[in-house]
């Protein structure tokens, strides 16, 4: 087999087995809420994210001022797939904002990049209101990114200190699937370090 064919053939694979994770995290998802009981609390008084490990904020240390990132053609793919796969069970419909979720995106496409910008940048977080879901140029302080680096239990303390619904910060997002790879996490980084732009 020529070398190229079997480098198409493993790509392929590695696509199709992450789609088949996918859908079946979009199975999970259509029986569950988009967020979890509170944190376990360690006997030490340091909280526990729900696996049960040490609690620690993501640091990244990805280049954040290049490449340029593309709203459209980079980040949207990955809410629609990520985000949009469960339909309104979590955000893949703009119904879902009556239920106090962001929309990010139709699973199938067809998402309007301009309706998610307005539902997520400069607005309150629900979970943790004294942080907007996206804050442009500035993504340590985004809710959304501490969603999907998995380290939302780092801000439990703010998020009880509201006295909404969601006293725990929920949990990392995708909800019921692994958290997305660290090459996406860093283009949604890399995209808010870059102004949040509709681009």
């Amino acid at each position: 087999m020529p070398a190229g064919h079997l480098r198409s053939t493993l790509l392929a694979f590695a696509a199709m087995h992450r789609f088949l994770a996918r859908v079946a995290a979009a199975a999970c998802l259509s029986t569950a809420a988009c967020t979890s009981s509170s944190p376990a609390s360690k006997s030490d008084g340091g909280i526990t994210d729900a696996g049960g490990e040490a609690c620690v904020e993501y640091e990244s240390d990805a280049d954040l001022t290049s490449p340029t990132v593309s709203f459209g053609s980079e980040v949207v793919p990955i809410m629609n797939f990520s985000c949009g796969i469960a339909g309104a069970t979590c955000h893949g419909t703009p119904e879902v904002v009556a239920q106090q979720r962001p929309f990010l995106g139709l699973f199938d496409g067809g998402t309007d990049a301009g309706q998610v910008i307005a539902g997520i940048v400069g607005i309150k977080s629900q979970e943790d209101p004294s942080m907007n879901l996206v804050s442009a140029s500035d993504p340590t302080h985004s809710f959304l990114m501490h969603k999907v680096d998995w380290d939302e239990c780092t801000l439990v303390s703010q998020c009880a200190a509201t006295k909404t619904q969601y006293t725990n910060c929920g949990q990392g997002m995708p909800y019921s699937s692994e958290e997305l790879p660290q090459s996406d996490r860093d283009t949604i980084r890399r995209w808010i370090a870059q102004g949040a732009k509709n681009n």
